[in-house]
């Protein structure tokens, strides 16, 4: 029999009054300072709970859905402190669009056929509802009611409820052995969007060497928070600029807690001090030099790859299916034009550990470190969303983004998470609580049903899988999940396109 308590702590921390005490003569005053609130109190208090059921101003099914999180609680299984959380993976964002975010949106490559009239139909200035038509020609969903037609461009679906009932543990323990970020939700943030890492899924030629960084590759497949949905599972890779307007996070002070990752380790936004953002410890490979010790020898050449890319030291090794040039015009899935840079690739990227400095800023190869968190009396381990300042002073998001390419805390067995733990029997997704009923049904056999399950799309879950018979540790490892959970979702011969 398992031992579990439940508590419910308030939406916001706990206020004490201080005490206050008066002597004669002279007439002196001193005043206790108030208890610091405890640190989960404070951890639990950072989540936007929705305690009115206040519905989504657009998005709907067969009725009104509840934005942000619909309940906290603290929950104790074995003695182990975790924060419950339900949501439904809508968020309420109310986003006034820049003008530069509106240049954007016109100046898209194929704005003509994107949008239905051969443009966006808002403007600088207009402060749009999250799903609110922007004149998109959305392809993942009909344009009815409540399905938020014409706010994504085309291309991914429309988001859908998600019901999301997510264990995070309160104190999280460094990992022995490192977990990878795997495709789908590897966490939530604090309106209980779903936490995606770097990965599109999408390699070069789809030859599964050279993978693409989603905030690059799908910069015009995204909203304008920027997000999207995936099986209608609604995400963000990169900086949530809506949530950070959500929070009031202006860069004058330290970064409020974003999201916790699937270790319950939380996520800051981008600011370590006023007008100091964290920096990532991950540099783009050198491929411009012959002499670079990141590079390949010949200019712009992508012909080998890191031996680690935790190790520069180590040098490269040749790979016979070589990548792009560094000048190479590329073309996304959804048929936008880009020039395959440096950077363009996870594997375009190097920890220097000389970056890891022990300076305020400075992050660990996870994408983290142990600094202050606001309401916090205490220093704590977490990680930072990363930007850096352009040369014309503006911000653009810089890998691993918020997290990874591992996790810096141990999972557990009921973490929401794609990420490969190489203990035998740790981590996996869509696991119950610790104690509870480990007879879950399976999916129903198909590959629609296993992508669906995995939170990755059809094609990406093909990909992954390769030419039949499948490489199931490869793709397992590809996808960020065990190869006995994989092997239990997919049916007996995938089907292939």
């Amino acid at each position: 029999m398992v031992a579990t308590t439940t508590t419910t702590i308030p939406a916001t921390p706990v206020t004490t009054v201080p005490e206050t005490t008066t002597t004669a003569a002279p007439a002196t005053t001193t005043t206790s300072p108030a208890p610091a609130p405890a640190p989960a109190e404070v951890l639990l208090a950072a989540w936007l709970l929705n305690g009115d059921g206040e519905p989504a101003a657009v998005i709907s099914d067969s009725e009104a859905i509840p934005v942000n999180v619909q309940t906290v609680d603290l929950v104790e299984v074995d003695g182990v402190a975790y924060m419950q959380v339900t949501a439904s993976g809508i968020p309420d964002y109310g986003h006034t669009l820049s003008a530069a975010e509106a240049a954007f949106l016109a100046g898209r490559p194929r704005a003509r056929t994107d949008f239905v009239g051969g443009a966006p139909v808002v403007g600088a200035g207009d402060v749009v509802d999250f799903g609110q038509d922007l004149g998109y020609r959305s392809t993942g969903c009909t344009d009815t009611p409540g399905s938020g037609y014409g706010f994504w461009p085309p291309g991914p679906a429309c988001p859908t409820r998600q019901d999301w009932d997510v264990w995070f543990p309160i104190t999280p323990v460094e990992a022995e052995v490192d977990a990878t970020t795997g495709l789908g939700a590897m966490g939530l943030w604090v309106n209980g969007v779903a936490v995606f890492n770097w990965g599109d899924g999408q390699s070069w030629q789809q030859e599964r060497v050279w993978w693409n960084l989603a905030p690059a590759a799908e910069v015009y497949d995204l909203d304008i928070c920027p997000g999207h949905s995936a099986m209608g599972n609604y995400h963000h890779h990169s900086h949530p600029t809506c949530l950070a307007e959500q929070l009031g996070d202006d860069g004058s002070a330290h970064s409020p807690v974003y999201g916790f990752a699937a270790d319950g380790v939380p996520i800051a936004g981008p600011w370590v001090d006023d007008d100091s953002p964290a920096r990532s410890s991950w540099r783009i490979r050198d491929y411009a030099e012959p002499d670079s010790p990141t590079g390949c020898g010949t200019p712009g050449v992508r012909d080998c790859l890191l031996v680690d890319q935790l190790d520069a030291s180590l040098g490269t090794t040749p790979t016979d299916r070589a990548g792009p040039t560094t000048s190479t015009a590329v073309t996304s899935q959804s048929g936008n034009p880009f020039v395959a840079e440096a950077g363009w690739f996870m594997q375009d990227w190097w920890y220097d550990p000389s970056l890891d400095d022990g300076g305020a800023r400075a992050l660990d190869e996870h994408n983290g470190h142990l600094g202050p968190l606001p309401g916090l009396d205490k220093p704590r381990y977490h990680y930072h969303v990363t930007r850096e300042r352009r040369d014309d002073g503006t911000m653009a998001d810089v890998f691993p983004y918020y997290v990874g390419p591992t996790y810096w805390g141990e999972l557990h067995d009921n973490a929401l998470t794609g990420g490969v733990d190489r203990r035998p029997g740790r981590g996996g997704r869509d696991r119950p609580p610790p104690g509870a009923d480990d007879d879950m049904p399976a999916p129903n056999g198909n590959i629609e049903a296993a992508a669906e399950q995995l939170g990755v799309s059809v094609q990406a879950l093909q990909d992954a899988l390769g030419p039949p018979p499948p490489d199931l540790g490869l793709a397992a490892e590809i996808l960020g999940v065990t190869v006995d959970h994989l092997r239990s979702l997919l049916p007996p011969t995938p089907p292939r396109p």
